[in-house]
């Protein structure tokens, strides 16, 4: 049995996009856009063995003090732990969302069929003009994926500085530097937040700053970052356009 026991062979296979163990009770795995429920499951001493080692070398940790825990594997992949007090006590989840490129330049997107070459265009020309580019969807939808589309035609002079709770963005740019936030380290090293990564892109002098996901304070400073005369990119969980201009200013 390796170290992850029944997880291995699942993050192993490259056709499953994402793992769900509530654990003790059953497992999902999301293939093609579909979610299955699937035979493999484990008691909760083994999920919380398990959760142990995928945190290990990830310099977060999970305990009663800190019950919710995000971080990225060695392979690109964000997990996502939460345990008790805020679970039940005899229940411990993990989320894996494996990291697949799809695509990484918008004609990959026409390619696939998920973009017309006239919206590819538009978006292109609006990142090569310095526009500010909100992104919005439901979880699952492709915004990550089309942030990495819309870097890469991003002009090679421009710096650009991104600010994410876990790496996820990957784009292959000259001039950029990347951040994540930080939790209460095993170090006992203080947290960072993503509006302290915000503020900390604003003294980098950058030309477009990216944000993972807005969805708290860190609003506030990417609007004063955008009325200082630096453009963003950046997304957010909404069901529509003006859903998520609502979001952003409230």
């Amino acid at each position: 049995m390796t170290r992850l026991g029944f997880l291995q062979p699942l993050i192993d296979d490259a056709s499953v996009e994402e793992i769900i163990v509530l654990g003790g009770q059953r497992t999902f795995v999301v293939r093609d856009g579909r979610k299955h429920l699937i035979t493999e499951v484990a008691d909760i001493e083994t999920v919380r063995r398990i959760a142990e080692q995928l945190l290990a070398g990830t310099g977060r940790r999970l305990d009663l003090a800190n019950p919710i825990v995000s971080a990225q594997l060695t392979d690109g992949s964000r997990v996502h732990i939460t345990g008790p007090p805020v679970t039940h006590e005899d229940r411990l989840n993990i989320q894996i969302r494996k990291f697949v490129l799809a695509a990484d330049r918008l004609s990959s997107l026409v390619d696939r069929g998920s973009l017309t070459p006239l919206a590819a265009d538009l978006l292109g020309a609006a990142v090569r003009a310095d526009k500010t580019i909100l992104v919005a969807g439901a979880p699952g939808a492709g915004k990550t994926t089309l942030v990495n589309c819309l870097l890469n035609e991003v002009p090679a002079d421009r710096r650009v500085v991104t600010a994410e709770e876990v790496f996820e963005i990957q784009a292959n740019l000259p001039d950029m530097t990347q951040m994540q936030t930080r939790e209460v380290g095993l170090d006992g090293g203080g947290v960072i937040t993503l509006r302290d990564l915000v503020r900390e892109a604003l003294r980098q002098r950058p030309d477009r700053i990216v944000i993972g996901e807005v969805r708290g304070p860190e609003a506030l400073d990417m609007l004063m970052a955008l009325n200082a005369g630096c453009s963003g990119l950046a997304t957010l969980h909404a069901n529509s356009s003006r859903d998520a201009l609502e979001k952003l200013v409230s």
